[in-house]
């Protein structure tokens, strides 16, 4: 018993303890007659796949052949699938939640052995568990090793060999993996995008226009409008009609979980607004009372262009102005700086 008790809390373990031994043999007794049972027996084979598994939710499909350690260490949620060959070895806890889809020939290690070779030599093992969130997608051939988790809504590109945690939302590729892209939340990507177009008026806020500009149809368009209503980006005005309820696609609130790429252009003019505060405090800090596009250059290591820009801003914000073929600092504090709302920058201390 204390060789199980070791396994389960992620000790070092003997994997020959007897008790051990003997149930492995059992559960691969029970497994022999699920691979051996007739694919179309749906029935058998979900009694007999519940009767292995620790937790096993709706709608689950295991392919056969299916091959794993105790079973019992294995918890799997609703509306999960895994393709043939998945071998799982749960000398400890497999969790794998809801919607989780897995390709053909993959394998999840809970267990490793130690690195100093006269403790493999006496049959030492570790067991880490490995958790996989609700919404995963993992293609096929992937090798998942011991003490990994796996965030909501991630992919694991085929061939991966994962060995460290994987964030939400993201997609691993390669051994070992490493995240290659960003796997953004398309619903609330809309939302965003939407947002986006309302606040430069490229679209009034209607079903009818989302349909059009997201060349949808009506009822994922009405479903996109429910999710900004839900989310507090619409409301609903005394008139009846809908508007936006914030000032900036960074005002609209997220599940925690939900990733989205905001616009390049906002991206941008956020980045322009935190350098013209940051040259004028300096400026304003240094006691200069008149600046050049030179000075924006060498202060905030710039090309001509791009300061240029940024001086042509400060002028149109009132922040400098013309004296005689120089531009004066037309305030005393970085505080008289009126930022657009929408704009989210840091203030220097």
């Amino acid at each position: 018993m204390e060789e199980k008790e070791n396994m389960l809390s992620g000790k070092w373990y003997k994997a020959d303890d007897e008790l051990l031994v003997s149930e492995r043999t059992v559960v691969r007794t029970l497994l022999q007659r699920y691979n051996l049972t007739i694919a179309s027996d749906f029935i058998s084979r979900d009694a007999q796949i519940r009767n292995i598994l620790g937790e096993v939710g709706e709608n689950v499909r295991i392919e056969q052949p299916f091959r794993c350690n105790y079973g019992k260490n294995i918890s799997v949620g609703n509306n999960f699938s895994s393709d043939f060959n998945l071998t799982i070895l749960d000398s400890a806890k497999v969790i794998i939640k809801d919607n989780v889809k897995i390709g053909p020939n993959c394998n999840i290690y809970t267990t490793s052995l130690p690195k100093d070779s006269a403790k493999r030599a006496e049959g030492y093992e570790q067991a880490l568990p490995i958790t996989i969130e609700d919404n995963v997608w993992i293609g096929g051939n992937v090798t998942i090793l011991a003490g990994v988790s796996i965030g909501k809504g991630a992919i694991i590109g085929a061939g991966a060999v994962v060995t460290r945690n994987v964030p939400a939302n993201t997609i691993y590729a390669g051994v070992p993996a490493k995240m290659i892209s960003v796997n953004y939340d398309k619903e609330w990507q809309d939302v965003v995008n939407i947002v986006d177009m309302v606040i430069k008026g490229e679209m009034t806020l209607t079903v009818s226009n989302i349909q059009r500009k997201l060349a949808i149809g009506y009822g994922k368009a009405s479903y996109l409008m429910t999710l900004l209503e839900d989310c507090g980006a619409v409301r609903v005005n005394e008139k009846g009609k809908r508007e936006l309820a914030v000032e900036s696609v960074y005002d609209v609130s997220l599940p925690k979980n939900a990733s989205v790429k905001y616009p390049e252009d906002l991206e941008y003019f956020t980045a322009n607004w935190q350098m013209i505060i940051d040259t004028i405090y300096d400026a304003l800090k240094a006691e200069r009372s008149h600046i050049t596009v030179s000075y924006i250059q060498r202060n905030r290591h710039l090309g001509y262009n791009r300061a240029s820009i940024l001086m042509e801003a400060m002028k149109d914000a009132g922040i400098v102005e013309a004296d005689g073929n120089d531009m004066k600092i037309a305030i005393k504090d970085i505080s008289e700086i009126k930022v657009p709302k929408h704009i989210k920058i840091k203030m220097p201390k």
